[in-house]
């Protein structure tokens, strides 16, 4: 549920019950008698965070939530972590130990147009689910016009990318 308020950083902040079900008052009953029999509840947020202006430092470099944590909308989360990872390790597979930092900022490079995209389109997504719309025909045409968009993101295929920037470290 979308809140005003400002909310501890937790995954275990005790929630209340009754805020709950008020939430859904009004939704098919099925699901007031399904919240009826709920007696705990717990509270997180979700937290929208730009991107990092740097993940490498040196042999070090961050990917995944760590280097662009994005909201859940796109159901994209994990799989950019799996594409770092592999952007990654077929940068590295090429690198030698004394090129590692470059090649970590190579990895950095390929991954950040990317992703920043991604956290975008994630942004755009929530505020379409969540906003309430007097129109949901205008909400739903919003969703099909980006089809393009979901084309490229399910499409995407990071590991010819990655051999491309790692080939340039030789």
């Amino acid at each position: 549920m979308p809140a005003d308020a400002e909310m501890k950083e937790s995954w275990s902040a005790p929630g209340d019950p009754d805020v709950l079900r008020r939430e859904f008052e009004g939704w098919d009953p099925r699901i007031g008698t399904l919240l009826s029999q709920v007696d705990k509840t717990f509270r997180w947020a979700l937290y929208d965070r730009e991107p990092l202006p740097a993940w490498t430092r040196g042999r070090l470099t961050l990917l995944g939530d760590a280097a662009h944590p994005m909201l859940p909308h796109l159901g994209q989360g994990a799989n950019q972590s799996i594409e770092d990872g592999m952007a990654l390790a077929t940068i590295l597979a090429q690198a030698s130990r004394a090129n590692v930092p470059v090649a970590l900022l190579a990895y950095e490079r390929l991954r950040r147009e990317r992703v920043a995209a991604v956290q975008r389109g994630a942004r755009e997504n929530g505020m379409r689910y969540d906003s309430s719309y007097a129109d949901l025909g205008v909400r739903d045409a919003e969703i099909s016009a980006h089809a393009a968009f979901r084309r490229r993101l399910y499409d995407h295929d990071v590991v010819p990318e990655a051999q491309a920037a790692a080939s340039s470290l030789c």
